[in-house]
């Protein structure tokens, strides 16, 4: 079981087929002699090897994307030595089916979040300024927008995990459809991906055996949208899974939140409402100003017999003060033996509603906005999800970080229910409900303040694996601004105008962002990823995004013939995929000189390293001379790169 820092990284990238060696920082780059001269490996020093299968010659810190912008709106695949496409940002709906993993992606994370400030919430700002200020403020790290001003748009594409190939499926370009893809599912032979199509709030089919994408459900007409928008109706569904022998979906139409299900989705028709806002006792929140921007129906599970619903509920009606949003809720659905649906209230109002617990399980913790589920070992497993949305936008318009702190103070928790609903908790710290804290040893957040959602999970091979969203990784600006004694005045002051200019009662730098700053100033950069095999004792993975400050989310799992793997959210640099492997150490024949070369080479690293467990075993790498001359190169990048990038690790 991990407890504290007692877990050290290492980061290996293969270079004319010698990898480069050092220890860096608290990053932990570390030596190895990588086999693949194109291949980015991040070994997570606890019996874990993540390979990165997009854009591997690429590394990390730089442009992937997964496809190719080559300009005009236009994308590429599989071209050698592309430049990648930064504005895919993240794997967004993703599934793992056969040699396959079929992604929905986000496009321009940071860009349509503006834009929907601007036309939902009332946020007026000049573009240009804009740009112009996070261009500043993340030193042109972030994407802004292509050059050619000229946007892409989301893409549904199905990735070979064998050969590394791409296919466009749904672009733009291609096909004339914005697909903003958020959920994606196996049934009956086919994968269904929930989100919307050119706006409209929707279900899509793909045939994975011919490649036909066709919508089989949609919540509205393009005419409904349009007035619904006007609203601020938020189309951004999510919530899907199987039941039995149903399709259950999620969904938004012109009278609110809803649930769908069919046996045979190939029939438009077939899609029956099963529970509409007022059967799910009016907690759904879809509008923008609500919580997670109307994050509405979130998540949904088979559970034993019945359906679990994990439902966003905050609106400003219901909020305890402007920095305290509603807590999450989350029903029960069982079917009755007339086909109907009874629904019953487990998380939520317990005067009104009877529920068994209160909004957000717990009477103090007040900061998730919804949660993520998932079923493991007999249990249902809770992953909270902090509101980040109105952290952001209170940051960037009015200097106030104080919503931020207050999600830094009660960082994510995790629980498990049973079968007859009782709850504990599995990660989390102390108080009156649960007064020796998670049953892991772990404090929440898994002991890092800056983990804000348990933003996916899956179970393969028998373990539980928990990706979290890190915070800190968008705060890196104010990181630099506060706590870098290395900073440049002459940034700074840019820093400050930009600020100024965007935001309408500038007054300095508030107090709330001092204290902000001190979180940021023990934080690490980059999500993290867990893996439990009984629930309760965990072990990670990573704390750093595989090496990569910028990967802020771990959002998607793909299970495939080859194994599992993860596709990360990344708004400045576009989303990667990497393959995780459990580590196994594979005997090397070799002469006697390579043997001793290669007892050479663990004594080496046993100086730099804590543990013996880290060791790599490696082919043999020439003479010695050779080896010491790449040896003394790789610690001069390495230096190198330190240099530039050290803000953007853990400090000591």
């Amino acid at each position: 079981m991990i407890r504290g820092e007692e877990m050290k990284s290492k980061f290996v990238k293969a270079v004319a087929g010698v990898s480069l060696s050092a220890l860096v920082a608290t990053s932990c780059v570390t030596s190895a002699f990588a086999k693949d001269n194109s291949s980015t490996i991040y070994d997570s020093g606890t019996g874990y090897i993540a390979e990165k299968i997009t854009h591997p010659e690429k590394g990390v810190m730089t442009t992937d994307g997964i496809v190719d912008y080559i300009g005009n709106g236009k994308l590429a695949t599989n071209l050698e030595n592309g430049n990648g496409d930064r504005g895919q940002n993240y794997s967004w709906g993703s599934i793992g089916y056969g040699d396959y993993m079929y992604i929905g992606t986000c496009y321009g994370a940071w860009t349509s979040t503006l834009q929907l400030m601007k036309q939902n919430l009332g946020r007026d700002f000049d573009d240009t300024t804009m740009k112009e200020a996070l261009d500043t403020y993340y030193h042109e790290n972030m994407y802004t927008g292509e050059e050619d001003g000229v946007d892409a748009l989301g893409i549904l594409l199905k990735l070979n995990v064998k050969t590394g190939e791409v296919k466009i499926l749904m672009s733009k370009d291609l096909t004339n459809q914005n697909t903003i893809f958020r959920n994606a599912i196996e049934f009956k032979d086919k994968l269904y991906f929930c989100g919307s199509v050119n706006t409209i709030p929707c279900i899509y089919q793909v045939d994975p055996k011919t490649d036909e994408c066709k919508q089989v459900y949609a919540g509205m007409t393009l005419e409904e949208y349009m007035e619904e928008y006007s609203k601020g109706i938020s189309v951004g569904i999510r919530g899907m899974c199987v039941f039995d022998d149903k399709l259950i979906v999620s969904c938004i139409n012109s009278e609110g939140a809803i649930i769908c299900e069919s046996e045979n989705p190939e029939d438009q028709d077939s899609f029956k409402v099963i529970a509409k806002d007022e059967d799910l006792f009016n907690y759904p929140a879809y509008h923008y100003c609500d919580s997670i921007y109307g994050g509405s129906i979130f998540d949904m599970t088979q559970y034993g017999k019945s359906l679990y619903v994990s439902i966003c509920t905050g609106t400003p009606a219901n909020a305890t003060d402007r920095n305290t949003m509603q807590a999450f809720g989350l029903v029960r659905g069982d079917i009755q033996a007339d086909g109907s649906w009874k629904w019953t209230s487990v998380v939520g109002d317990k005067e009104k509603d009877g529920a068994k617990y209160t909004f957000g399980i717990d009477p103090e913790r007040t900061r998730s906005g919804t949660a993520n589920l998932k079923v493991f070992n007999g249990y249902l497993y809770i992953g909270e999800y902090n509101d980040e949305e109105i952290a952001v936008e209170r940051m960037l318009f009015d200097n106030d970080f104080e919503f931020m702190n207050l999600n830094f103070e009660q960082s994510i928790n995790f629980y498990r229910m049973d079968e007859d609903e009782n709850i504990e908790l599995i990660v989390g710290d102390a108080d009156e409900m649960f007064p020796n804290g998670g049953i892991s040893g772990l404090g929440s957040g898994f002991g890092s303040h800056e983990n804000q959602y348990i933003w996916n999970m899956t179970v393969y091979d028998g373990k539980l694996y928990v990706g979290t969203f890190d915070a800190s990784s968008f705060l890196i600006p104010l990181d630099e601004y506060m706590n870098d004694e290395n900073a440049s005045k002459e940034w700074k002051d840019k820093v400050d105008e930009y600020v100024e200019k965007i935001c309408k009662n500038y007054n300095g730098v508030p107090d709330s962002a001092y204290k902000c700053a001190e979180y940021l100033d023990k934080a690490t950069f980059g999500f993290d990823l867990y893996v439990t095999e009984d629930g309760v004792n965990f072990t990670k993975i990573t704390d750093n995004g595989f090496g990569d400050p910028y990967n802020h989310g771990c959002r998607a799992f793909g299970i495939t013939n080859e194994g599992l793997f993860i596709g990360t959210a990344n708004p400045f640099y576009g989303t990667q995929v990497w393959k995780l492997s459990e580590k196994t150490v594979t005997p090397v024949e070799s002469s006697e000189d390579s043997k001793q070369e290669d007892s050479k080479i663990e004594n080496d690293e046993s100086k730099t390293e804590s543990s013996s467990e880290n060791s790599t075993d490696s082919p043999k790498t020439g003479d010695s001379s050779n080896g010491i001359a790449y040896f003394l190169a790789g610690l001069s990048l390495i230096a190198i790169v330190y240099t530039m990038n050290k803000k953007l690790f853990k400090k000591n």
